[in-house]
């Protein structure tokens, strides 16, 4: 008999990522999970941080997040699920990505820092192995990219060997040739004297 066995979920420890995100850079001000209420589930801002937005503005700027994020949902069927999104402002950057459908992990950082790299790393977290088998995957196509230039390489490289043979027997040939000439000269050579020796004869008759 086959026993039923559990599969266990990775759960992410939420506070512990946005702790890790706010450390990427110092550029990072706020790091959090939120709802679709407009709380923050977990994570907050930075220490010692000026907050740009306060007390129902943040809870504003959640919904737009949120509300942006359902639009893109409606055409889910044709560009697929939204992975995440970087919208800048004259003062700021906000980074979202849809972790299920009712939480989003938002982020907000100055502007002209490494976005993806922040996107990567918190991709990497939430679903380590999808993560793994994406980047396995990019340099399985960086690897075939290469070969494919390699091969290119070598066929050019064999043409032009190919070709210089080629020249090195009309080289030959030519050199073959020379030879020819010289022979006929030689024989030339040996016709003059008959010639001599007949108008002698003729003189002294």
């Amino acid at each position: 008999m086959i026993k039923n066995r559990r599969v266990k979920k990775l759960v992410v420890d939420y506070n512990e990522l946005t702790k890790q995100v706010l450390n990427l850079y110092p550029q990072v001000k706020f790091a959090g999970i939120v709802n679709v209420k407009g709380e923050i589930v977990a994570g907050g801002h930075k220490e010692n941080v000026d907050q740009l937005l306060v007390g129902d503005e943040v809870k504003m700027s959640i919904h737009y997040s949120i509300q942006k994020r359902d639009f893109y949902t409606n055409l889910a069927y044709k560009i697929g699920k939204e992975k995440s999104a970087i919208t800048e402002f004259q003062k700021a950057a906000i980074i979202s990505i849809p972790i299920n459908s009712n939480e989003l992990f938002l982020v907000r950082t100055d502007k002209g820092i490494d976005y993806l790299k922040i996107i990567d790393h918190i991709y990497s977290k939430l679903d380590p192995q999808k993560y793994i088998r994406e980047e396995i995957k990019a340099i399985q196509d960086e690897i075939e990219k290469l070969k494919k230039i390699s091969e290119d390489m070598k066929s050019e490289n064999k043409s032009v060997v190919k070709r210089k043979p080629a020249k090195e027997a009309t080289k030959k040939k030519e050199a073959k040739i020379k030879p020819a000439k010289e022979a006929t000269k030689k024989k030339e050579a040996k016709i003059k004297p008959a010639k001599t020796a007949k108008s002698k004869r003729k003189t002294r008759k």
